[in-house]
């Protein structure tokens, strides 16, 4: 008869269901939102560093001075990755796009040794720019180095347009998805009131009161957690099926960073909730509660 009396009621079950589906949707909503920042973050740091620098080199540079400018810029701070064409290959190849050889017109090579350097996200803004190109300048052997100035200034003046407006629109989503959350466990706790109110009568110390619902309010917000990274791995899934490129940014790493911070919103939100939801029942009259 005891273990019969210890299983949950049909209500307590569909209040369980409910509170965790309601607390899913409202974390799926929150996990979508990290995943477009950080979608946005990213798209952001691979347009920045579309705008390519260029470094030429004086003509008939001495070998050991030129291969000392480019150790220089292939190990500058700023510098992720580098190429290097040398003006015989790029003479060959420009020869064989005009049909015709120039340098036996001209005598010389008229082209220029140069490396195109692809910069880190942290030095792709105009103010870090201008300050590595003024850096590379100095170099010995460098004769002129080119960047794209004026794209990565449409760029950032259209991130600038465009980041607090979305910023705003992620707010209200998000404050809208924690009222949602709230508004879920007071319910929940709403219909256990009677139960609060009879154990703070019989003597109960309010830390006991509230143990077992906190309890309860970390486990809906961790099994909640859980279903709402699944179902954005789902939904990643179905738009890998529409471009194969929007999961290159999710690595194991960042993909463990979204679970971490789902389980973690869940369980604080579901702690904190239950405590308020509890603490204002605890200080109400047994005849306002009805």
């Amino acid at each position: 008869m005891a273990t019969a009396s210890n299983k949950p009621s049909g209500a307590q079950i569909t209040t369980a269901v409910t509170t965790t589906v309601g607390m899913s949707l409202t974390l799926l909503l929150i996990g979508l939102l990290l995943v477009i920042g950080y979608l946005g973050y990213h798209w952001e740091q691979e347009l920045r560093q579309e705008a390519r620098v260029q470094v030429f080199f004086q003509r008939e540079v001495d070998a050991d001075v030129l291969d000392q400018a480019r150790e220089m810029l292939r190990t500058d701070p700023g510098v992720e990755s580098t190429q290097f064409l040398d003006a015989s290959t790029a003479s060959t190849e420009l020869e064989a796009a005009l049909g015709e050889s120039f340098v036996d017109f001209l005598g010389y090579v008229p082209l220029a040794d140069v490396m195109d350097l692809r910069m880190t996200p942290e030095a792709s803004t105009t103010e870090a720019l201008s300050t590595a190109v003024t850096r590379m300048e100095a170099i010995p052997g460098v004769s002129e180095v080119v960047w794209q100035s004026e794209l990565l200034g449409q760029i950032e003046s259209t991130i600038q347009r465009l980041v607090w407006p979305l910023v705003g629109l992620a707010l209200v989503f998000l404050l809208a998805a924690v009222a949602l959350m709230n508004n879920t466990i007071r319910l929940t706790v709403f219909a256990r009131r009677m139960l609060i109110k009879t154990m703070q009568l019989v003597g109960a110390h309010p830390q006991a009161i509230r143990a077992p619902f906190l309890k309860q309010g970390l486990y809906y917000g961790l099994i909640s957690g859980g279903i709402a990274f699944a179902a954005v791995n789902g939904i990643l899934a179905l738009m890998q099926l529409q471009n194969a490129a929007i999961l290159v940014p999710f690595t194991p790493l960042i993909l463990g960073g979204l679970l971490a911070a789902l389980l973690g919103i869940g369980a604080l939100f579901g702690l904190t909730s239950t405590a308020f939801a509890v603490n204002r029942f605890l200080k109400k009259r047994l005849d306002t509660l009805h």
